[in-house]
């Protein structure tokens, strides 16, 4: 379960060193990645005690959401709707 959270915490710092490099600000493309490295890392630090467990599995299901969201957005931007 402790490798887990390390990869976790390397691939969020190397995400934040690499977005810093090149100037990203907008809210939907960091969400979107650290999204993506939660739902990547998140079966190796399975399983959990039963009360941590729902709480990693809300943080993943709020992430999955306001990843949806800024898909969405994205997508209608390009389609221009």
């Amino acid at each position: 379960m402790r490798i887990g959270y390390v990869a976790l915490i390397a691939l969020s710092g190397a995400a934040s060193a690499f977005f810093i490099y090149l100037g990203v600000s907008t809210i939907d493309v960091v969400v979107s990645v650290f999204t993506l490295i939660y739902w990547a890392v998140a079966p190796f630090v399975r399983p959990l005690p039963k009360p941590l467990g729902f709480i990693h599995m809300g943080i993943g299901l709020v992430l999955l959401a306001a990843f949806g969201y800024f898909a969405a957005l994205r997508i209608l931007s390009i389609l221009r709707l």
